[in-house]
């Protein structure tokens, strides 16, 4: 099953732990506003998400077969999260010490002591997202009945480095990339899948599939827009989580005479990892399509074709033309995250790992400038947060709506595919 004009449609959920709830905003603007405008229920054939956009997609594939219900599941799935339950590290955690240290030493007959800080940060109300608001069985039953065309979910294989995409399809699938450190894999998509992709290197604990030990996708690749592509999408509707002007030589400086603080490095190293990445994916995409239309004016009408069938025989993926939308946030999701913590953190127990770092984001501005904001948009699993984002993306997907009304009726022209 493919869009009423042929083409193939992808939605790109990227990578960002909290701001994910973004993506919920923007869902529901399509499923609940846009539709009723376009006479039906934009059709996705591919869903394609790393870290916190694997939980997206998850949650999208499982309800396929009702889209106008996706984005308020979306959204219900995200107001359900509270702070306090996915970071609980306090005092009774430290009293546990102990224990914990007699238990390690054992585990390794007193050989030697290793300790994980995600030994001591507990995301369950996460696990309980991915296990008891998403149905697996539906999920499967959907991309087997065609509501779905394909669902991928990438994540980082501890154990070689590379970054693997899981791909849950009724096609074959096609040639991959040359790239030694992406690896595709045919398989039922499940919790672990969606568990991995979402695990914050050194935050979150990483997650075993068969042999291997996964963390977050967006370590090596944040969105995923090779995915969609090789899975056939024409074109592709991306939703980003760095606001628009986020560009290092316009970031706030470091103190130049203090060392940043943990919490700043660690929201630096959260924004290289996670959402850099996604902006140069999407400026690569436009460059391929500026180049084939550059080269169509050069060299005549079929060119495209005729690049397409050579690329196909040549690198078993098909250049071609690709369409793209890109929905990102109008606002500093990190300056969001600092505004909420000002207001959230009077209301939390003191001492918990969830007050320390909401005390920490809100302490001044300069928390907003250093990186400790952005640290906490990127662990703010609140409801109260996600509403905030959830309001925002919709928002955002409304000042869209001519650019969105034209990217899903428009026919989806000849051309080369960028892969």
């Amino acid at each position: 099953m493919t869009a009423a004009d042929g083409g193939r449609t992808a939605l790109v959920l990227s990578g960002g732990g909290a701001r994910g709830a973004y993506e919920a905003g923007v869902v529901r603007y399509l499923r609940e506003e846009l539709a009723p405008e376009l006479g039906r229920q934009p059709r996705f054939d591919v869903l394609s998400g790393t870290s916190i956009g694997a939980v997206n997609a998850c949650v999208m594939a499982s309800t396929a077969d009702v889209p106008e219900r996706q984005g308020a599941a979306l959204a219900a799935a995200w107001r359900s999260l509270k702070l306090e339950q996915v970071f609980h590290w306090s005092a009774l955690n430290l009293a546990a010490l102990p224990g914990y240290v007699v238990r390690q030493l054992r585990a390794t007959r007193m050989r030697h002591l290793s300790w994980r800080l995600s030994d001591f940060v507990f995301p369950e109300a996460l696990a309980r997202l991915v296990h008891d608001r998403i149905d697996w069985a539906r999920l499967h039953r959907n991309v087997r009945d065609g509501h779905v065309g394909a669902l991928t979910v990438s994540a980082t294989d501890l154990g070689t480095g590379r970054a693997v995409v899981f791909v849950e399809s009724m096609r074959e699938l096609p040639a991959w990339s040359r790239d030694p450190l992406v690896e595709a894999r045919g398989c039922a998509i499940g919790p672990a899948h969606a568990l991995a992709s979402g695990a914050i290197p050194l935050l979150f604990r990483p997650v075993r599939i068969e042999d291997s030990w996964f963390v977050d996708g967006s370590v090596r690749q944040n969105t995923p827009l090779a995915p969609a592509l090789r899975l056939g999408a024409d074109r592709v509707l991306v939703i980003a989580l760095r606001a628009e002007g986020r560009e290092a030589d316009r970031a706030p400086r470091l103190h130049p005479e203090e060392a940043p603080t943990t919490a700043a490095q660690l929201g630096r190293l959260l924004n290289a990892l996670l959402l850099d990445h996604a902006d140069y994916d999407i400026d690569r995409l436009r460059h391929v399509n500026a180049m084939m239309d550059r080269a169509e004016q050069v060299f005549g009408p079929g060119f495209a074709e005729q690049l397409a069938a050579l690329s196909a025989r040549e690198l078993a993926a098909p250049f071609r033309r690709v369409r793209e939308l890109v929905i990102r946030p109008s606002r500093d999701i990190g300056r969001l995250a600092h505004e909420h913590a000002i207001r959230r953190v009077r209301h939390l127990r003191p001492g918990t790992l969830a007050a320390r770092l909401l005390r920490r984001a809100a302490a001044d501005v300069e928390a907003a400038a250093d990186g400790a904001a952005d640290l906490a948009s990127f662990l703010l699993f609140d409801g109260e947060f996600a509403d905030e984002l959830i309001a925002l993306g919709h928002a955002d997907a409304r000042q869209r709506r001519d650019a969105l009304l034209a990217f899903f009726a428009e026919p989806v022209a000849a051309g080369a595919r960028t892969a």
